[in-house]
């Protein structure tokens, strides 16, 4: 099981999403805290696979705890999960290690997909976040692309060319339904509704030249 501790200072919305995902039986919850500084402490005699934290919390906040856990380093991959979704935040706690950051408004879905996804090694923003850093920058703190692994990348490349699935499947020696899976995962990750959308922004990325 996945072993995470939930730090976040709402206890109503904590008690709430430790129940949610204790009903996934992925998920062991070991450890509440209701600030940074009792996050901490729990650290030290408490061994968890992720944290799923917010960033605004009294006494210590989660960019308190992040810098810590470079200090200690501590490997312990963060989780953002916040409604504090301003710009220099979401990239503040991408610059201070957070692994991922998902808006509070997010279904229960999405986050054990992101969970799922920082724990597999990769970075994870919301849609709503990286649109949100397009939208406020020319120059985002992070590739949108970035969130893909480097097989989606690859099949991503292959559809916004046009190539088939069939011939995806053949050339890359997986089964089709794989690559639909990668596909499907793609345009999650992306919040892209369809492949038009996808070859648009694998053009717009430089992915693929017209």
């Amino acid at each position: 099981m996945i072993k995470l501790l939930i730090a976040d200072d709402h206890l109503v919305l904590r008690q709430a999403l430790c129940e949610l995902l204790k009903r996934n039986h992925d998920f062991d919850i070991v450890a509440q805290a209701s600030n940074g500084e009792e996050a901490l402490e729990l650290l030290k005699t408490q061994k968890v696979d992720l944290i799923v934290m917010d960033i605004i919390m009294p006494v210590a906040d989660g960019f308190a705890v992040l810098n810590e856990l470079q200090k200690r380093n501590d490997p312990t991959p963060v989780l953002v999960l916040s409604a504090a979704e301003a710009e220099r935040n979401i990239r503040g706690a991408m610059k201070a290690g957070a692994r991922g950051f998902v808006p509070k408004n997010v279904g229960f879905d999405e986050l054990c997909f992101a969970i799922k996804s920082v724990l597999e090694g990769h970075i994870y923003l919301s849609p709503a976040v990286t649109s949100k850093l397009l939208e406020q920058s020319q120059d985002p703190f992070i590739d949108p692309l970035s969130v893909l692994t480097p097989r989606e990348t690859e099949i991503m490349k292959n559809l916004a060319e046009g190539i088939p699935s069939r011939e995806i499947a053949r050339a890359l020696h997986i089964s089709i339904r794989t690559v639909d899976t990668h596909r499907t995962n793609i345009l999650k990750k992306l919040n892209l509704k369809n492949n038009a959308e996808l070859v648009k922004m694998a053009i717009s990325n430089r992915m693929i030249s017209v």
